[in-house]
């Protein structure tokens, strides 16, 4: 690991940037991945209630790809709205094939901001379901679906049984380069676009992420040799697919390092997703804490005696819940990462014990506490000023600010938001952590879950998790409590309350000043809402949140 006035700037970085299939095209790389022992299962679907294996999914996704080849020759860009199962993948996958670019709708975030989502990227095409697009339109009624609406099921019925056929003779019988060249599959994918991802807009509208083949390999590879999800493991994927973990991880990374799949259309399906865990013997899941909290409260450890690991992401673990998960579901560890959309999504997850060594992570596996695991191999890391940018020493608090292959290159035609985004090459990610010297990642939260209030800096999330231990709400199922700010003339912000509760807020002034919180972290302002606003991914949306605040009285 190399070392130089406080930042990380070598794990395994010179060998991993060297890799040789970093430059591959996401389509050639999948189909070497699926065409071994293509007699092997790879997907479930939950909501078919249908399995599928390797060599058959692979010849749905040519036959996918030629369709689109066929019909849509003219567009870069095709959207998708479609939840994570056999249909969802395989027009992933089939895009990269045809040489498309794939833009996952998210169809749960109303008409404003999927109006915002087109525009941006100039989809015309969108490839989804009648039966989608019906529920749907009962909670968002002039929701848009593209100039071109596409069914997915007379997209098969016009394949039909026998187009799927003729593709799967071929991938039984011909080696994967013989495939890539049959069906004339791009083989070099680099710096070239890929997918589009949305951010999930918790800050504002959403922003258009650009993520390359090169991008999505990289973090596919650091995934891999990391060694946490090993070949015999099953993948519980839940997450949706525009999602970028719900993609990366799901479609590309089990594609390409051919793991099996249980697929579960929604995370908020608390039956079907422990009922698909138990029949399927699912092994690994990666979800939020937020999704995680409802199935620790309703969840049946005997559906769950299969899961191994759950990797949690996406927001702040409250405290104690890793110990409590451990204690009801004790086969399954407990393991917290860190990722984001601009990073294709992973940077670091906290790694059991003595995993097997590999070149690309010649360092003994640990799991450190209080953090989100170590950098992962090929990417630099650095932490700066928030507000002077001057460059920080080890265990400082300050802005995140990361390279490597898997980290983006920008934000699809937005000049100057890319402007604001990056220093001198290096991605800010807008996360206030602390770095050590052995790579290991402390996030303390972002910079706009801070308030400067009379000079000091209070982060809302302590604020938060102070409020819920003082009223007893560590084990509710839904979100209570959110803290936001708004504008204060004498001390430049102040903190506001939002809670579903009715709060006595003289008592709750007691409780915290009784637990030792500082009189300015602790709210002055309450405002009663029916519901804490919150995105698809389960984090709170915090540009509702600010919104609220502001309008307080």
């Amino acid at each position: 690991m190399k070392i130089i006035d406080g930042k990380i700037l070598d794990i395994g970085l010179e060998n991993f940037n060297a890799h040789p299939r970093l430059n591959e095209n996401l389509a050639a790389a999948t189909i070497r991945g699926l065409s071994k022992k293509t007699s092997e299962h790879h997907i479930y679907d939950a909501s078919l209630d249908k399995s599928m294996n390797r060599g058959t999914f692979l010849a749905l996704c040519l036959a996918l790809k030629d369709y689109i080849s066929s019909n849509f020759k003219d567009e870069k860009r095709i959207g998708i709205a479609l939840p994570s199962g056999i249909a969802g993948a395989a027009v992933n996958v089939a895009l990269q094939m045809a040489r498309k670019v794939s833009v996952n709708i998210n169809f749960t975030m109303g008409a404003e901001a999927a109006k915002a989502c087109y525009r941006k990227s100039g989809v015309k095409v969108v490839i989804s379901s009648e039966k989608l697009r019906q529920k749907v339109s009962q909670k968002f009624p002039d929701f848009p679906w593209g100039e071109n609406f596409c069914d997915i099921s007379d997209i098969l019925k016009k394949i039909g049984k026998k187009g799927v056929l003729k593709k799967l003779i071929a991938v039984k019988i011909l080696p994967a380069c013989a495939i890539i060249k049959l069906f004339d599959i791009p083989t070099r994918g680099g710096d070239s676009e890929a997918s589009i991802i949305f951010t999930s807009g918790s800050e504002g509208e959403p922003k258009a992420a650009v993520l390359t083949h090169r991008n999505l390999m990289a973090n596919c590879l650091q995934m891999n040799y990391t060694g946490i999800i090993p070949p015999e493991y099953s993948l519980h994927a839940n997450l949706p697919l525009f999602h970028s973990f719900g993609q990366s991880i799901q479609v590309w990374f089990t594609s390409i390092f051919p793991h099996k799949v249980v697929a579960v259309a929604s995370p908020l399906e608390i039956r079907q997703n422990f009922e698909a865990m138990h029949k399927w013997k699912s092994n690994i899941m990666i979800s939020t804490p937020t999704f995680l909290r409802s199935y620790y409260i309703k969840g049946d450890p005997k559906l769950a005696q299969s899961l191994k690991i759950v990797i949690a992401g996406a927001e702040k673990t409250p405290d104690g819940f890793k110990e409590m998960w451990e204690k009801k579901f004790p086969n399954s560890a407990y393991k917290i990462g860190y990722g984001l959309t601009e990073a294709s999504p992973v940077v670091s997850v906290n790694l059991p014990e003595n995993l097997p060594l590999n070149p690309y992570r010649n360092y003994n596996s640990l799991t450190r506490k209080d953090t989100v695991g170590q950098l992962f191999a090929g990417m630099q890391a650095k932490i700066i000023h928030p507000e002077t940018e001057e460059d920080l020493p080890f265990g400082s608090d300050g802005m995140l600010c990361l390279k490597g292959a898997n980290v983006f290159g920008g934000y699809l035609n937005a000049p100057q938001l890319n402007f604001e985004k990056f220093k001198d090459g290096w991605l800010l990610t807008g996360d206030i952590a602390s770095l050590d010297k052995d790579g290991f990642i402390h996030i303390k939260g972002r910079v706009s879950r801070f308030s400067k209030i009379g000079g000091e800096m209070v982060p809302h999330a302590l604020v938060e998790e102070s409020i819920i231990a003082a009223l007893g709400q560590s084990e509710s199922e839904e979100i209570t409590i959110a803290v936001s700010s708004r504008e204060n003339e004498a001390k430049g912000e102040e903190l506001v309350l939002i809670t579903t509760l009715d709060i006595d807020m003289q008592h709750l002034r007691k409780l915290l000043s009784e637990a030792g919180i500082s009189n300015l972290w602790i709210p002055k302002i309450c405002v009663k809402v029916d519901k804490i606003p919150t995105l698809a991914s389960g984090k709170i949306s915090l540009g509702d949140l600010r919104r609220i605040a502001k309008n307080s009285k």
